[in-house]
């Protein structure tokens, strides 16, 4: 099947690392990574596993089985090192092993470029899930196995690695122990294999006696190996308490977008519906290779399409398990049809050798295809086709944590027990503990969840407010308002009800009580916001020409202004909004949205003829957008529009 040239086989690997290293250089931007570092901060610091919650003032006594830990010394080890970008480096360090370890086994049966497009496929689907996070050892760890068990039982004794290699996997991200189901596939095909299948069936899936006993043993001993963690037990069970979140019934499961099913998440449609080819790709794999099937394989991909449909957190897994499947399966069918067309004349050649037309065609196709998609990844466009919140770099991107909301509490005086949200409670514990604990973060773990359902009620229903404050009595309260669910609870406490908005930014915003026992801090904070405003108003956005110049796309800069303008109109501060969507659509010109609410940012601000001049814009350039067309025709009747 491979007639590519020899130097196919260095260009192939070549993109397929560029292109995982673009899909990983992204600033930290995801809340998670806080808690894992903060973790590993204690675990360093104390020598000793967490056993309860130490970090949260509301559950201090509620069981923690922090499977994660050997993820988060190293996670803190790197960022000890290089700061941020060592963890960034970590990722990509990951990454790179698991698409390398992925691209020697797929080209056991298929030809360079090939396995190239089937991975770069692959990292496209996947490239969300590429934040320094466990489960990115996982990633590698998942690549380790599939290597081991794809060449069962050419690897021979070599599969008893993958005893230790489950009990690293199961303490350092042991919430998803997918290596049992995955030699559980290899097992039950090659169980399967003794029945009187189709020779070859039996020739692909089967082995001996004494190697489906070696197999068996190994599959005993990766679920033993499951329960030696620093929790036993409890840590072995821990995947099966939560898979709640992925079937609907807890609290978490219909709030967090990564347990949600792909076609009703907001992964990003393109991205699912790649995933969607791709198990299409899969199933005609098999179909073509239908004469020769190899049930393990089938088996993991069943099992793993199962559970990518389940939840967006599992398509990444399922994509490393396709492209080895769906090049053995191609390569197969190619070897079947050559052998029988060709007979002893071709018998002898290797995958690698020859060369042809055809084959620098497809090299070139591919190339361009790798090409265009770096290019998209740096300058930012597939993130904004995508709407994704991410971008190209390197640091702690200025839409995550609440790094200036932090500083501002701490230069002034705002400490004690705060009501934080979900997104900010990683950053809170990174940033304060031991002298602050947080009310939640999202470690899904270390709260019941009857207390997640009670926070999230107090967003949606902020009239249970009053039990809140009754229960935990925070000092302060910091939210992170790029969330439009955020605004409830936002315009709640804004508006009074015995709190105060004592600073804001561009993605949080701080609160403190209006009682006399707050008083001075309350006073602080409010002296220092107005010293910070009047120096921000002297500061001009920052502006690259250069990254203009190169097509850049600035999407956190986007989604920052977006979310600014909103939250300065829900707390009734149109006037200040205005800039803030101003800058939004100079940036972004054709999101109906923004223009909208510009429009209404005007209206609100008493500039009307802004606001008419705003909505007809964004019918000019959307002329569907309902909302638009609404919003004139009730100007029409006040007499604002000519």
């Amino acid at each position: 099947m491979d007639s590519s040239p020899l130097r196919f086989s260095r260009l192939a690997p070549a993109l397929v690392a560029a292109l995982a290293t673009a899909f990983t250089l992204r600033p930290v931007d995801d809340a998670d990574v806080w808690f894992h570092l903060a973790a590993g901060r204690l675990m360093w610091t104390t020598w000793r596993w967490p056993a309860t919650n130490t970090f949260a003032y509301t559950t201090p006594e509620h069981p923690w089985v922090d499977v994660h830990w050997v993820f988060q010394l190293l996670l803190f080890g790197c960022q000890s090192v290089a700061g941020a970008n060592g963890c960034i480096a970590l990722a990509v360090l990951l990454v790179l092993v698991t698409t390398g370890v992925l691209y020697a086994t797929a080209r056991r049966h298929a030809p360079p470029m090939l396995v190239a497009f089937l991975l770069g496929w692959a990292l496209l689907v996947a490239s969300p899930r590429f934040v320094p996070r466990p489960e990115l050892l996982a990633f590698a760890l998942m690549a380790a196995f599939l290597w081991l068990l794809d060449d069962y039982p050419r690897t021979g004794a070599a599969i008893w690695w993958l005893v230790p290699l489950q009990a690293l996997w199961m303490n350092a991200h042991g919430t998803t122990p997918l290596g049992v189901p995955l030699v559980g596939c290899w097992w039950l095909g090659a169980t399967l294999g003794f029945l009187p299948l189709p020779e070859g069936w039996r020739a692909a899936s089967g082995c001996t006696a004494a190697e489906w006993r070696r197999l068996t043993a190994v599959l005993a001993l990766v679920v033993a190996v499951c329960f030696v963690t620093p929790w036993g037990l409890a840590g072995a069970l821990l995947p099966v308490e939560l898979l709640s979140a992925f079937t609907g019934a807890s609290a978490l499961s219909g709030r967090i977008g990564e347990f949600q099913p792909p076609f009703q998440s907001g992964y990003g449609m393109p991205l699912v519906w790649a995933w969607a080819a791709l198990v299409a790709l899969a199933a005609v794999s098999f179909v073509v290779n239908a004469r020769h099937l190899h049930l393990g394989r089938l088996l993991a991909v069943v099992v793993f399409g199962a559970l990518a449909a389940r939840a967006v957190r599992s398509l990444a897994p399922f994509v490393w398990v396709a492209v080895p499947v769906i090049a053995a399966n191609l390569g197969g069918a190619w070897r079947a049809s050559r052998t029988e067309g060709r007979s002893v004349r071709r018998r002898g050649a290797e995958a690698g050798q020859g060369g042809g037309r055809a084959s620098w065609l497809a090299a070139g196709a591919v190339t361009a295809v790798f090409a265009a998609l770096l290019w998209s990844v740096v300058t930012n466009r597939l993130a904004h086709a995508l709407d994704a919140d991410h971008e190209f770099g390197v640091g702690v991107s200025r839409l995550g944590p609440p790094i200036d909301a932090v500083r501002f509490a701490d230069e002034v005086g705002v400490t004690g027990r705060p009501f934080n949200c979900f997104a900010n409670g990683g950053y809170l514990m990174w940033a304060r503990y031991p002298a602050g604990r947080v009310f939640v973060d999202g470690r899904m773990q270390a709260y019941p969840d009857d207390f997640f359902r009670a926070y999230f009620g107090v967003l949606d229903e902020p009239g249970d407010w009053p039990r809140v404050v009754a229960a935990y009595a925070p000092d302060y309260a910091l939210l992170y308002h790029v969330w439009g669910n955020r605004y409830p609870l936002v315009r709640y406490l804004a508006s009074g009800h015995d709190w105060t908005l004592v600073y804001y930014d561009e993605t949080s915003s701080l609160y403190v009580p209006t009682d006399e026992a707050h008083r001075a801090m309350r006073e602080r904070a409010e002296r220092g916001f107005a010293t910070l405003k009047a120096r921000r108003r002297s500061d001009a956005p920052s502006d690259s020409s250069l990254a203009r110049a190169l097509g850049v796309v600035p999407v956190t800069e986007i989604r920052r202004q977006t979310a600014y303008g909103n939250f300065l109109l829900n707390v009734g501060r149109p006037a200040e909004a205005v800039p803030a969507y101003e800058r939004a659509v100079a940036l972004d010109p054709d999101v109906a949205l923004t223009r909208f609410f510009l429009g209404r940012a005007y209206w609100f601000a008493g500039r009307r003829d802004r606001a008419v001049a705003a909505w007809q814009e964004t019918l000019r350039r959307a002329p569907s957008f309902a909302l638009a067309r609404s919003a004139l025709a009730e100007a029409a009747t006040v007499g604002a529009v000519p």
